[in-house]
């Protein structure tokens, strides 16, 4: 072993001393006692190692910080690409294989032969720690790919309610968006939801019941179904209400008598739920007139 088969296996060895008697890293760390280029390099490693597990440790982490994260993603992705029959299908499949149990063995063994002798192999400990992180990236990509009830992985039980409010925004500024019935008739448009088995409002706040209608369409976000309603106010002004079970999104969510009032960037909303389903009212145009609405 030379010094840096020794380093590459010694930047998993922990600030702690945990792995100070591990078999995996007996003959590296007796190569760094006897050789002090490669001492001094591990003493500095272990040093930086504990200074910045120490500084970690020091943070303390804002309560909202998964939402803000949550939100944020949503912002940039919208809607996630849904996976398709086929595409379900591949990953169900490529899900379901098991490796040979000696196929690891064989893949270093054709590696040692390639490279004439010059691959070291560290012992499989090194190669489960390594593996761990990326298994369980792997195992959220897919949860987040796959999106469909039914399918080989599923997303997270709720989405919460910045995801869906940061989806609807990066939606409607899609160019390729557009409301699927356009109908100023409110009952026609719940009516159309029901018949794709979308959540329908019960009751809307009394300035809603009012206002003209323009149209409504399918809102899907993180796999999760729910119904978009757009109403006229005034000459310029829309107010766009998002539906969704209360089973698919977290929050606090306060009764329709006392909604929640919060801006994000240019757009101001108004969230509450009733009767089993969460409500979301979003302007661009008018949001000062929210609360007149309720």
């Amino acid at each position: 072993m030379d010094k840096e088969q020794a380093r590459f296996i010694l930047r998993s060895f922990r600030p702690d001393g945990a792995d100070v008697n591990d078999a995996d890293f007996s003959e590296a760390l007796t190569l760094a006692m006897e050789n002090r280029e490669l001492g001094e390099w591990l003493a500095e490693e272990r040093a930086f190692d504990s200074a910045f597990s120490t500084a970690l440790g020091s943070v303390d982490l804002p309560e909202n910080l998964r939402e803000d994260i949550m939100a944020c993603l949503a912002g940039e992705r919208a809607d996630f690409p849904q996976a398709g029959e086929s595409d379900m299908a591949w990953i169900g499949a490529l899900a379901s294989i098991q490796p040979p149990a000696k196929l690891r063995d064989e893949l270093l063994a054709a590696m040692d032969r390639t490279a004439a002798g010059t691959i070291v192999r560290p012992q499989i400990s090194i190669f489960r720690r390594l593996a761990v992180p990326l298994a369980a990236a792997a195992g959220i990509a897919l949860a987040f790919f796959v999106t469909h009830n039914g399918g080989p992985a599923h997303v997270a039980k709720a989405v919460p309610i910045e995801v869906v409010q940061a989806g609807f925004v990066r939606s409607f500024e899609s160019p390729n968006f557009n409301l699927e019935e356009k109908q100023d008739n409110k009952q026609v448009l719940i009516r159309h939801l029901q018949e794709r088995k979308l959540p329908c409002p019960g009751c809307l706040p009394p300035g809603l019941e009012k206002l003209k209608a323009l149209g409504c369409r399918e809102l899907e976000i993180d796999g999760k179904r729910g119904s978009l309603l757009c109403f006229k106010v005034g000459e310029k002004g829309v107010v766009h209400v998002v539906v969704f079970r209360h089973e698919d999104v977290s929050g606090d969510f306060p009764p329709m008598e006392n909604p929640e009032f919060v801006r994000v960037g240019g757009w101001s909303s108004a969230r509450w739920e009733n009767a089993g389903k969460v409500f979301l009212m979003m302007s661009d145009t008018c949001g000062e007139e929210l609360p007149d609405l309720f």
